[in-house]
């Protein structure tokens, strides 16, 4: 019986970096109150953590405080919100995903070149929320969900595909193909990050080698929701858990388990998980 751990999983370049900021805010000396804009990543062990050093999260510039200092997720937000914390006399600790500032610069650049802005991912995830809202005119935004809604979104001339960076490649590349065959002016640009990219194609490695695969991360992660249904795709049992506490005794009877996990699941959770799984499978 044995654990076996996907080749790339765990915490992706922006969300080390966004945890790293919030760290370097809390070792300062008394330089005011610090809040995340949302939680800071998706996972709620890690947002626990935070608020019990004493952060708060706030769901609106509303709850803002003049000088308090807010960090702005990896998600990034709408230019509406980031303008209303700033007259509220909050300060902007910016956490944005580079990947994420990229694809709002290209979105930006579309719309100034009069182009039409669609955007393939999650409607109403905070990503797409924070692209679409960058815009001067936030509501011509087209949010594409699957092949359904490519096949079927009224199109423009001129259009510009970005994909939120958590995005299933090969279902963009799908999704790409069919918008580009209802317009001719079609520029698709290369948004996905590529840890989310190397994580997909090691869940679809583990898959050969394992009986079933424990996908860790929080369920309000869609980067890690993903990874779960790709690894389901595969054909082998696979769960979707937070913790080691998730983990189904079931899972203690494979002989062979894989192991992946969400861009915002700290090594801990997953060290933790894994010795779940061993003391299930009587190996500990």
């Amino acid at each position: 019986m044995s654990v076996i751990f996907a080749r790339e999983m765990g915490f992706c370049m922006g969300v080390r970096r966004a945890v790293a900021l919030i760290e370097k805010e809390l070792d300062k000396d008394n330089p005011g109150p610090l809040a995340t804009y949302g939680p800071l990543i998706h996972n709620p062990q890690v947002v626990a953590s935070y608020e019990s050093r004493g952060v708060r999260s706030i769901k609106n510039p509303a709850e803002a405080r003049s000088g308090d200092r807010v960090v702005i997720r990896a998600h990034g937000v709408p230019g509406s919100v980031r303008r209303s914390l700033e007259e509220r006399g909050a300060r902007i600790v910016d956490a944005t995903c580079p990947k994420v500032a990229l694809s709002i610069r290209k979105a930006k650049q579309a719309e100034a070149e009069g182009r039409q802005v669609l955007l393939v991912g999650d409607a109403g995830h905070g990503e797409m929320l924070a692209v679409a809202g960058s815009l001067a005119d936030p509501g011509s935004v087209q949010v594409i969900a699957d092949l359904e809604d490519a096949r079927k979104v009224h199109l423009a001339s001129r259009v510009s595909v970005i994909a939120q960076t958590t995005f299933d490649e090969e279902i963009y590349k799908q999704i790409a193909e069919i918008l580009c065959s209802r317009v001719v002016d079609c520029r698709v640009e290369s948004s996905i990050c590529p840890a989310t990219r190397s994580r997909q194609e090691a869940v679809r490695r583990l898959a050969r080698n394992v009986d079933g695969i424990v996908v860790i991360g929080g369920k309000n992660s869609a980067n890690t929701r993903r990874l779960y249904d790709l690894a389901l795709s595969t054909g082998i049992p696979a769960w979707h858990v937070e913790g080691p506490d998730d983990v189904p005794p079931e899972v203690g009877e494979l002989k062979t388990v894989g192991i992946s996990a969400g861009a915002s699941t700290p090594d801990e959770s997953i060290h933790q998980t894994a010795d779940r799984i061993l003391e299930l499978q009587g190996e500990k």
